[in-house]
């Protein structure tokens, strides 16, 4: 009687290492998968509670009345000043309140330019607040000699009374304005400022081959007239 082949050792061997080739490929394409799910979860989490913030941001633009810095009409920056409560157009300058019972409120938004740490991306968007009755500064700094203060301390110390990071994730966008790819415009044509930046990764990586970003250009007027160029 004659009995069935079986496998040899290297037959065995072979389809052992075939097998072994195969799982390490599904393993993979699982952990893959894994690390795009995870990140997209945690890059859309941090987007959206970003978006919300220069959401607020566009807002406190819109009821500002002095565009501080920059001073200039045509100027671009990564930091703005904002006061409330304050014109330059009344009186004589540097101007006076508006409302004499309440305060003037100085706001300043910048961008951080500390590189980010991975596996993060971009630049932070920090948001300082003089709370007080400080007068709105000049160019480039004003009487209470507080602005524009350095935007890389979580507490900037003198004068500020609020300091916080309301936005991460933050780009610039290719081109810009003229003189620098700068955020900010000052544009006295609309009365107040032009936006240019996006939200997300603009370049495409091994976990997100489809680069996920948010692109934001507009402008924003303030509270004051048009013709009024002095704030």
């Amino acid at each position: 009687m004659r009995y069935p082949r079986g496998f040899s050792i290297i037959e065995l061997v072979i389809a052992i290492s075939l097998a072994s080739f195969v799982l390490v490929g599904v393993a993979t394409i699982a952990a893959q998968m894994a690390r795009s799910q995870v990140e997209g979860i945690r890059s859309g989490t941090m987007t959206g509670w970003s978006l919300i913030s220069y959401q607020s941001m566009a807002k406190e633009i819109e009821d500002a009345n002095v565009l501080a810095y920059p001073y200039n009409n045509g100027d671009s920056a990564d930091s703005i000043i904002l006061c409330k409560n304050w014109s330059r157009a009344k009186d004589v300058l540097p101007g006076a309140k508006l409302d004499t019972a309440d305060v003037t409120n100085v706001i300043q938004y910048c961008v951080d330019p500390t590189p980010a740490v991975a596996p993060e991306t971009g630049f932070k968007l920090r948001r300082y607040a003089y709370n007080g009755n400080c007068p709105c500064p000049g160019a480039p700094a004003g009487p209470c000699n507080a602005v524009p203060v350095a935007c890389t301390s979580d507490a900037p110390g003198g004068l500020w009374t609020e300091s916080s990071v309301v936005g991460y994730r933050l780009e610039k966008l290719p081109g810009g304005y003229p003189g620098a790819p700068n955020i900010f415009y000052r544009d006295n044509t609309i009365g107040g400022l032009r936006l240019r930046y996006a939200i997300g990764r603009q370049t495409p990586t091994t976990n997100s081959p489809v680069a996920k970003f948010t692109t934001f250009d507009y402008g924003l007027s303030m509270q004051k007239q048009y013709s009024n160029t002095v704030d």
